[in-house]
């Protein structure tokens, strides 16, 4: 074989050790330290948008064993890795150790939590190599996919269903737990909230009232017309079905309550 042979085949046999041991994978980070260790990791530094039911992989490029020499086994894969949340707190997890692929695959207890970032250690001096060299720390992490918002925002309405002798001066208050837009995008204002609610009296006339809205409180208050409610009325109140959205546009359903006045 030719001296240019000999050296391409070099080059192919190179080329498929560092495929083997994780370098074409954008989907794991590399650690290497100067004593040669190379250990990779997915998901990768910085990952986002990862699936909470993840399985975490450490492999190692080389034969090791732990700092004593005995044989890594799957008990004890918790004694030189660690997995942490945002808040610097331990996760539990379950850990397999192949021996024949040099790879850990760690499955938390439970899924993660969403939209939170985790960081994956392995811990400093803990493994050692062929070469009685021990390990670096390596540690990286990774953001899960944020929980996708899919309830619908309702409003508390006070006075409350059913509620008895409500005085005439009273306002009707509906408050949103979350933010709320028009479902065109436009801003919620004491202009265009009157096209959220409906009110009529026993008689089903519909009053006429006017409306005001907090955006900082989320919250619409609504006076009849004159500024007084009629005596010993009973009024239904209508929340308008799909007039607002909130920021994940989930649009509002239909909500009704009832209420009656007293004499003053």
């Amino acid at each position: 074989m030719g001296a240019k042979a000999r050296k391409w085949m070099q080059l192919v046999c190179l080329t498929v050790l560092l495929l083997a041991i994780g370098f074409g994978s954008n989907q794991s980070a590399l650690a290497k330290s100067d004593g040669g260790w190379i250990v990779s990791i997915s998901p990768s530094q910085g990952a986002k948008e990862v699936a909470t039911d993840t399985l975490i992989v450490m492999k190692f490029s080389e034969t090791v064993t732990l700092k004593n020499k005995k044989p890594l086994t799957d008990k004890s894969v918790s004694t030189f890795v660690q997995l942490k949340n945002e808040k610097n707190k331990n996760v539990k997890f379950a850990a397999k150790w192949n021996k024949n692929n040099r790879t850990i695959t760690i499955d938390p207890v439970g899924n993660l939590e969403e939209g939170q970032q985790y960081t994956v250690t392995l811990v400093e001096k803990k493994l050692m190599n062929g070469r009685s060299q021990q390990n670096p720390k390596v540690s990286q992490s990774f953001t899960t996919k944020k929980a996708v918002d899919r309830i619908a925002p309702q409003a508390i309405i006070l006075p409350g269903n059913g509620a008895k002798k409500v005085k005439l001066q009273e306002k009707l208050t509906f408050q949103f737990v979350e933010d709320v837009v028009l479902t065109n995008g436009e801003a919620l204002t004491s202009k265009n909230a009157n096209t959220l609610v409906q009110i009529r009296d026993s008689k089903g006339n519909e009053v006429v009232y006017t409306s005001t809205w907090n955006k900082t409180k989320r919250m619409l208050t609504v006076k009849p017309k004159g500024g007084k409610w009629q005596p010993h009325t009973t009024y239904q109140v209508h929340v308008i079905a799909g007039k607002v959205e909130d920021l994940a546009a989930n649009r509002n359903p239909g909500q009704s309550s009832s209420f009656s006045t007293g004499d003053r």
